[in-house]
């Protein structure tokens, strides 16, 4: 946009759309950036629905990460530095009038910054709509025919890839794609583990099974929910 274009989008908006990602490890069938152009992509399906004029951002494409940081290529922010950066960004918005930030996310690691920028956010009468893939999951469970490498964690899988083969397919290479079920050191749970401590890959699945037609249909489901989402929340703002 031009400033005079950029302007007149800013008077008319009633939210700003930020894509927001990370750049990590993804295995090889995957690329380094896979959460930034799953959060750009399924940003500019997100505001192509909306029925209210937004503003799209640049994709934010760092984020923070510790499980996955020794992989080769994965590159981190620590979390407070996403917190101001999020925080900074809705105040610089709302000088201009936009006071609602969407931020469509891509990387699991980016949630809890966003938790705490809303806080922040919501007590100075601001407003951040995190959106990490919401009402997917039972879709997900649906389609999926790999077994699951551990309840919760998503992660160049199956799920993922067919994300990229429904939302950038042209940076897929499902041919060199390696399944990876790690055994989880029983201290999972309560002790912080980096993933390449017990395991070669950051993958955590069978990615093998990946079609397009999965993710869409997923993502699908997911679209329809953030603009549910959306719609709940601008009425409860007014």
């Amino acid at each position: 946009m031009t400033q005079a274009e950029a302007a007149r989008a800013l008077q008319a908006a009633a939210l700003a759309v930020l894509p927001l990602g990370a750049v990590e490890a993804h295995g090889d069938h995957l690329p380094l950036g896979t959460d930034n152009f799953l959060a750009e992509r399924l940003a500019r399906r997100y505001v192509a629905a909306l029925p209210v004029p937004s503003v799209l951002l640049p994709v934010l494409p760092f984020g923070p990460m510790w499980s996955t940081e020794r992989f080769p290529g994965s590159l981190a922010i620590g979390r407070a530095t996403l917190v101001q950066l999020l925080l900074d960004l809705a105040r610089g918005l709302a000088r201009q009038d936009v006071r609602v930030l969407a931020v469509v996310n891509g990387h699991y690691g980016n949630r809890e910054a966003m938790i705490e920028a809303a806080r922040t956010l919501h007590d100075e009468g601001l407003h951040l709509l995190g959106f990490t893939y919401p009402g997917g999951d039972a879709e997900a469970a649906r389609l999926r025919e790999t077994k699951v490498a551990r309840a919760g964690y998503m992660h160049a899988c199956e799920i993922e890839t067919s994300f990229m083969l429904a939302l950038a397919p042209e940076h897929v290479v499902l041919g060199v794609a390696t399944p990876n079920y790690p055994a989880f050191p029983e201290s999972f749970d309560v002790l912080p583990e980096r993933w390449d401590e017990f395991s070669a890959s950051p993958v955590l699945g069978d990615p093998r099974a990946a079609t397009a037609a999965k993710g869409e249909a997923i993502l699908a489901v997911v679209l329809a929910r953030m603009l549910a989402l959306t719609e709940a929340a601008l009425a409860r703002i007014g």
